[in-house]
């Protein structure tokens, strides 16, 4: 069963006005970000079960993750 990507805020840009794409297991965060065209640069925030995770987390089967926004302002 694939892994569940969510993406907040701009992220949902990259994936076309989506809220969410699903991605193979067996993957990092960083390489799945890669796969769905979204830069890891931009993601500040990961989310994996309810529990932050580096983007270096290697994808579960059935793991929902929730990535969110570097924020800007000033």
């Amino acid at each position: 069963m694939p892994a569940t990507i969510k993406a907040y805020g701009m992220l949902k840009t990259y994936l076309h006005g989506q809220n969410e794409a699903s991605v193979e297991h067996g993957l990092t965060i960083r390489q799945a970000l890669a796969v769905l065209g979204i830069p890891s640069e931009l993601v500040a925030f990961v989310i994996v079960n309810d529990e932050q995770k580096s983007k270096d987390y290697c994808l579960q089967d059935a793991d929902i993750v929730k990535v969110m926004a570097v924020m800007g302002g000033g």
